[in-house]
């Protein structure tokens, strides 16, 4: 039978870093479990690869405030790049009551010691932003350090350093089963073997839920489709903007290549595994 400190189920860019963190805290039995043959199949493969500071929870303030900065030097501590733009994220306001969430959340960030953010005026997105249609725009806010990451290459880097200081991945391991005894954990059955374990870190993504379920924890996770766009290439829009994102229907769009990426919610998506592209969706 295998052992390991810690068995870390699912190899995309979170899994990724808890081995590459594990293994920088000195933790060298560290197994990956990957159930694809190549990392990066499931959501990371397919992320738009934001990254910000401008959220409305302590936890994701606190975690972006150490995970920018660690994206900016990322191929200096790691000799891999991450693909990181600081180009900022700008939240567009249309109602009142928009703006006055992106208040209450840029007086939080601020309070946890973000220092790049601020609000901005409706007049000052139109003169940044001339081609938005901005009527409607009653302000915003803009954070700078706030960007795009490659997440594929991130993730890349994160478990190749992780795997050269001593972690171990299994590609193409599905996880059959969570063994417990009267301790709690007390090992992964996989289709390559058990490994025995005190300790489990559940990086599935989407799947996550499912694997919660075999230690006999309900985990409140649900799949939901989400499809992007590529445009063809055009300069029609600066390629130097942000992330621009509409609060009013959560439509968001940023530069990629020589063209744009697109996404926006479909309210008629319901929760499932679906992850091929439904050409409707542009229709829509």
């Amino acid at each position: 039978m295998h052992t390991a400190d810690v068995v870390i189920i699912g190899g995309g860019i979170v899994g990724s870093s808890i081995a590459y963190h594990l293994a920088t805290a000195g933790c060298r039995n560290i197994l990956v479990v990957e159930r694809e043959t190549h990392l990066g199949k499931g959501s990371t493969g397919k992320s738009m690869g934001g990254v910000r500071a401008q959220f409305s929870t302590p936890v994701n303030i606190q975690m972006s405030l150490y995970s920018i900065p660690f994206y900016a030097s990322f191929e200096e501590r790691l000799g891999y790049p991450s693909g990181y733009r600081p180009q900022g994220y700008l939240f567009c306001a249309t109602s009142d009551q928009d703006m006055a969430y992106l208040r209450s959340n840029y007086e939080k960030q601020v309070a946890m010691g973000l220092k790049d953010v601020r609000l901005v005026a409706a007049d000052e997105i139109q003169s940044m932003f001339s081609q938005l249609r901005s009527d409607d725009i009653v302000g915003g806010s803009f954070c700078s350090s706030d960007g795009f990451v490659d997440p594929y290459s991130a993730m890349i880097g994160l478990m190749t350093w992780a795997t050269e200081h001593g972690a171990h991945l299994w590609k193409n391991a599905a996880v059959t089963a969570l063994l417990r005894d009267g301790q709690g954990i007390a090992g992964v059955e996989t289709n390559r073997g058990t490994v025995a374990t005190r300790l489990v870190v559940n990086c599935a993504g989407a799947w996550a839920a499912g694997v919660a379920n075999m230690a006999g924890i309900e985990l409140p996770v649900e799949p939901l489709r989400r499809m992007l766009v590529p445009t063809e290439p055009f300069d029609q829009f600066p390629h130097s903007a942000p992330m621009i994102i509409d609060m009013s229907n959560g439509f968001h769009f940023r530069p990629e290549g020589l063209g744009f990426l697109l996404a926006w919610n479909d309210p008629e998506e319901t929760p499932g595994y679906k992850t091929e592209f439904d050409p409707a969706f542009i229709e829509k």
